[in-house]
């Protein structure tokens, strides 16, 4: 511990020190006469003031530990303040880059979750595109059916009930007796030019068939939504592949029918265009150019659809065209040619004379019938014709049947091919009972041989 030397006595001081002198210097010896150890001591000094501090060695020992520590602290104290600044800035960007990358693992991750989302949603458009696909597909599939259908119907059905009404023609059945009443009706039989999809095939299908043939069978319940979709689209895919070639396979037969029926026109000497006119809706068209965007199995469907469409507009002008060209015979049985057309000698002047039609003998009274359907243009009495009747049968085509013994149509009465008309006679410029049957062609007298010919090539093609 520091001790404090004391100083000289002073006066007003000295009766005290006088009585505590002989303690005193009795201490004083003591301390004189023992030796005393101190680790570190130190005289202070300030003017006439002297002091000594004495430190023992547990002071001794924290005053070593502070100047040591003091050593240490003092200059990182001072590296710190001098380096405080660059520190900072350093601690500054470290946590920017720190917020920096924080963010950007933020936007990486805000990024898919953006693009995950998307391509869920650009699934779910892809899964209802398809299936949007599907329906337009479904539905287009029925509609074509339903064109399917009713094509071969109507097409096999006009080819039935014509080669039975052309057997009617040619084979000359017996007609009702009244020139007015109609033909007997009843269900066409086949003629031998019906139509056929296949060679084992009789008849076509029927409509609702092919409308149920367009429904693809659905897939197991089970299976996945994308499974289920490419197994639909298979199947609707077989099925546009299946209706092509059912079309496809009605082109022949309907472009030979077609055949058939011109080579009658030919042999009879019209042309069909004559008769087979292009309608008003396809004749006048247009509009501009609008090309559209199809898919394969469209364009090949849609180009067999029209072939086949044309090949039949074709066929249905021909059969419509055909009750009004008189391809029928005008009597029954077989017919006696008496004289025919064209050149030759008068039986009444004897001298070279025109004949305008052909002449058909037959028993007195036997019916008269007519050889296509018209109108009724005349009836009576014309010069030498005698009792004559005239059929317009449009299209510039018109046939006359004289010397009838009586007539059997009035001006006017719409006929049916195998009408009577009226009956075998000998009036006019006749010299015994027979039909002088004629045929005209805007207004000119043609041979009516070809048209009988054409009625027997046409009996023979059914």
């Amino acid at each position: 511990m520091p001790s404090i030397r004391p100083e000289p006595a002073r006066a007003g001081n000295f009766g005290s020190m006088r009585r505590d002198e002989p303690g005193r210097n009795m201490r004083m010896r003591d301390q004189d006469q023992t030796p005393r150890s101190v680790p570190l001591a130190f005289d202070l000094s300030l003017g006439s003031c002297r002091r000594r501090i004495e430190l023992g060695a547990a002071g001794a020992l924290a005053l070593g530990l502070t100047l040591v520590v003091a050593c240490v602290v003092l200059p990182g104290a001072a590296a710190f303040f001098a380096f405080r600044d660059d520190m900072l800035a350093d601690l500054g960007d470290r946590q920017a880059q720190m917020r920096y990358a924080y963010e950007d693992r933020l936007a990486a991750l805000r990024l898919r979750l953006d693009q995950a989302t998307s391509r869920q949603f650009a699934d779910q458009d892809d899964v209802e595109s398809k299936l949007r696909a599907l329906v337009l597909r479904q539905a287009t599939l029925e509609t074509r059916a339903a064109v399917v259908a009713r094509l071969v119907e109507g097409v096999a059905g006009e080819d039935k009930t014509a080669a039975s009404a052309g057997r009617a023609r040619v084979a000359a059945p017996a007609p009702p007796a009244s020139p007015s009443a109609p033909a007997a009706s009843g269900k066409p039989e086949p003629g031998g030019m019906e139509l056929r999809l296949h060679p084992d095939d009789a008849h076509a299908a029927p409509p609702k068939k092919q409308v149920d043939a367009a429904v693809p069978a659905a897939p197991a319940a089970g299976a996945p939504l994308e499974e289920r979709i490419d197994r639909l689209a298979a199947s609707m895919d077989r099925i546009e592949r299946e209706q092509t070639m059912r079309v496809a396979r009605l082109v022949e037969p309907v472009r030979a029918a077609a055949r058939k029926l011109r080579g009658a026109f030919d042999a009879a000497g019209l042309p069909p265009e004559r008769f087979v006119r292009k309608s008003a809706a396809a004749a006048f068209v247009g509009g501009p150019y609008v090309p559209a965007e199809r898919r394969m199995s469209d364009l090949l469907f849609e180009r067999e659809l029209f072939a086949v469409q044309d090949a039949a507009a074709t066929l249905d002008g021909l059969r419509k065209a055909l009750p009004s060209v008189p391809l029928r015979k005008p009597l029954a049985g077989e017919l006696e040619l008496t004289s025919s057309f064209g050149y030759r000698t008068d039986p009444f002047f004897g001298r070279p004379a025109l004949h305008t039609g052909v002449d058909l003998r037959d028993d007195y009274g036997a019916p008269v019938r007519a050889t296509a359907a018209g109108v009724v243009a005349f009836a009576g009495p014309s010069g030498g014709y005698g009792q004559m009747v005239e059929i317009d049968h449009g299209a510039g085509l018109v046939t006359r049947y004289a010397h009838l013994s009586s007539i059997l149509a009035s001006v006017g009465q719409p006929l049916e091919a195998g009408a009577v008309v009226g009956r075998i006679g000998s009036t006019g410029r006749s010299t015994g009972p027979h039909l002088h049957y004629e045929v005209r062609i805007d207004g000119e007298p043609v041979d009516p041989t070809r048209f009988l010919r054409a009625g027997a090539v046409l009996a023979e093609v059914r």
